[in-house]
């Protein structure tokens, strides 16, 4: 908007924006002076925080990277905690990780080495139609394990609509089918292929900063642990749902007559391996190969023993993190010359600076609302108060009821909001209850990556939306089987193989006491 425009919130702001500007103060001020909570002043304060950020993050009535800045003014002003307290949380360690995460993915994506990891996978899936969803469903969700699933989405898309392309003059109908398993697939797909890494989606790494911050004694979760209990996830998903979109949802035919070389010819216009693609490829198989092989892994009486233990010294733990890695090569790309441009570097400043800083506001904003929580005892309080609902339930219950509740709420929020307000709440609550809270919070956390049914629900359902091929009552019908789908997957997965690769018992632990 120029600045010779109307005003920001004009009419042209969504009414659910315009509401929650309003709605965010008002719930703050009940909160704050409502003597008859059962809360402490200062439980009542953090709540009041917490309910105001909340309600903007839901209802996006401002930014993400300015609602997220709430805590930080709020609490101090508040006397909930101290600015000291508050600021570290903005520069913690899983948001270093994340800011290298970031500058390592911007280098691939200057350098075009996520587009041939797209193109390799495509090209060796054949051409048939059936075959190219399944082909890009693959790719996408390869490539969305390190990229988040909005760039993931966006470097997808020109290379599906370059395949829809090819077929124009088909039979309709069976070209409209086509269009949208394709469509579908690239978009689920990213979100899906998410969960397999930390670093693949933003909802992991908010879990995993406000466990550590929660749970301080708690066993570390490494890479590849993360990678072992929620890969298989994936590997079920990429075969069920290419099966429903293609043979169940949507009547994609076997051939269409035609033998499309768009895959073939993209490749060919990449030309050769440059010496900067080589380059930036090796860092980024160097940062992957440091992060699954940093901590120790323990699989039953095998232990994989980390390269990290060679720097602990006298440490209890590793003095190095994810966030190491990911910094130290992200800084590494700013010095390596790249090959293939005099004077140049792999990454410099002007490609960095297009970083989503606003998602680093947000994880810090989350991190300071889930210590406050944590030092007021509100989580608790809340915690006591569902408790009676999981107590006493077997556990498969319990994890597909959260599955299916946070899923059904991500539709209307963003996965990363509903991540942030849900985990302090359904961890205490197992706490509570005498179960383990990542009983709880693991699957809730990605449970917020599977909003499939409404364009708003995650940015690659709107990006594959406003192609126009596809009709919201579509994709709604279409997103609403797959919820049920992936609600099933996560449960079947987490209670069988997941809590065993990741330690998790029925009792509480020792750490969560």
């Amino acid at each position: 908007m120029s600045s010779t425009s109307a005003p920001e919130f004009d009419e042209r702001v969504p009414a659910l924006a315009r509401a929650g500007l309003a709605l965010g103060p008002l719930f703050f001020l009940l909160l704050l002076l409502w003597p008859a909570s059962g809360l402490d002043p200062t439980q009542r304060r953090v709540a009041a925080v917490a309910a105001w950020t909340a309600t903007w993050w839901l209802t996006s009535a401002l930014p993400v990277g300015a609602t997220s800045l709430l805590p930080a003014a709020l609490l101090p002003f508040l006397g909930a905690l101290d600015a000291k307290t508050v600021a570290p949380f903005y520069m913690d360690d899983l948001v270093l990780l994340f800011l290298g995460a970031f500058l390592l993915t911007r280098g691939l994506e200057h350098w075009n080495v996520h587009r041939r990891m797209a193109l390799f996978v495509l090209a060796r899936v054949g051409t048939q139609p059936r075959r190219l969803v399944l082909g890009m469903m693959c790719a996408t969700a390869a490539l969305s394990a390190f990229v988040n699933n909005t760039s993931t989405t966006l470097l997808m898309l020109p290379i599906a609509l370059a395949i829809l392309s090819s077929f124009a003059d088909c039979e309709p109908r069976a070209r409209a089918a086509f269009a949208r398993a394709l469509l579908l697939g690239v978009a689920y797909s990213a979100s899906v292929g998410g969960i397999t890494t930390p670093v693949g989606t933003a909802p992991n790494q908010i879990f995993l900063g406000q466990f550590r911050e929660r749970y301080p004694d708690a066993p570390e979760l490494s890479f590849v642990q993360w990678t072992l209990a929620w890969l298989p996830v994936v590997l079920l998903f990429l075969p069920v749902g290419w099966w429903l979109l293609t043979r169940v949802l949507f009547a994609v035919p076997a051939d269409l007559g035609r033998s499309s070389e768009v895959v073939a010819a993209e490749r060919r216009a990449l030309g050769a391996w440059t010496t900067g693609e080589k380059r930036m490829a090796g860092v980024f198989a160097l940062a992957a190969l440091a992060w699954v092989t940093r901590a120790d892994l323990e699989l039953g009486a095998f232990t994989f023993q980390g390269w990290g233990d060679l720097l602990k010294g006298t440490l209890a733990r590793s003095p190095v993190s994810d966030a190491t890695v990911a910094v130290t090569l992200a800084l590494a790309c700013f010095l390596i010359p790249s090959g293939s441009e005099r004077g140049r570097a792999l990454l410099d400043w002007q490609t960095a600076r297009s970083l989503p800083w606003d998602v680093l506001l947000l994880f810090g904003g989350g991190f300071a609302l889930a210590g406050a929580f944590r030092s007021s005892g509100l989580d608790a309080v809340i915690g006591q108060q569902l408790a009676p609902w999981i107590a006493g339930k077997p556990d498969w219950v319990v994890v597909l009821t959260l599955v299916l509740f946070v899923t059904a709420v991500s539709e209307l929020a963003s996965n990363v909001a509903t991540t942030q307000v849900m985990l302090p709440i359904v961890g205490q609550a197992a706490a509570a209850a005498g179960l383990s809270p990542l009983l709880t919070m693991l699957p809730s956390t990605i449970a917020a990556s599977n909003g499939f049914m409404l364009p708003v629900a995650t940015p690659p359902n709107a990006i594959v939306f406003a192609t126009g091929e596809i009709p919201a009552t579509t994709m709604a019908r279409a997103g609403f089987v797959f919820d049920l789908v992936l609600a099933i997957l996560v449960t079947l997965v987490f209670s069988t193989w997941g809590r065993f690769v990741l330690g998790i018992g029925t009792e509480l632990p020792a750490w969560a006491r």
